[in-house]
């Protein structure tokens, strides 16, 4: 693999995938293995906001959390070089994939969903995992609003320069390595 050509790579990296996919941990791993800074777009926008995402899409609503995801990736793309993951929302429209594309290579982290079930079941954080009611949704149920909207953002997803499965590895390393190694004959 020829590293010092992804090294001298001179624009950024932006990690999409669904949520759950792993996009924070394996873009932070590889911009630990390549000598590049590490951003999370979700991170970003809560430090900025000084609010959670949670917060944010309860309070604000979605129209609102989606306007500043915009205004500050675009912030990012213009004034940072890095690897940056993106929320598993962000691509949820053609505009924001083009203007990825032009500023650096879009990798895409598939992770199958009942793996994603399985992570968003574990996390009471996620809103999504909670029903009207305030009730955990059953797997099956869970699945399927997960499968849903997987669908509406996978036409986004797929064009990704570089796309990377998942379950042919066995740790978040292994996929990071991969990754590095597709980009890198990539760039």
């Amino acid at each position: 693999m020829n590293i010092e050509r992804l090294k001298n790579f001179k624009q950024s990296i932006f990690i999409t995938g669904f949520m759950a996919s792993g996009k924070s941990t394996i873009g932070r791993m590889i911009a630990e293995k390549i000598g590049f800074n590490f951003i999370d777009l979700d991170a970003y926008i809560v430090e900025k906001e000084g609010s959670s995402i949670n917060t944010l899409f309860s309070e604000r609503g979605e129209a609102y959390f989606r306007e500043k995801e915009w205004e500050y990736l675009l912030e990012i793309t213009q004034t940072q070089k890095g690897v940056i993951a993106l929320g598993g929302g962000a691509l949820h429209n053609q505009r924001v994939v083009d203007h990825l594309k032009i500023h650096g290579l879009l990798l895409f982290i598939d992770t199958s969903m009942s793996k994603i079930v399985d992570r968003v079941a574990s996390a009471s954080e996620r809103p999504v995992l909670w029903d009207d009611q305030g009730k955990i949704k059953s797997n099956e149920t869970l699945y399927a609003e997960l499968k849903t909207l997987y669908s509406k953002r996978e036409k986004f997803y797929k064009q990704a320069q570089v796309r990377i499965e998942t379950a042919s590895f066995q740790t978040a390393d292994e996929v990071a390595e991969a990754a590095i190694q597709k980009i890198a004959r990539h760039v």
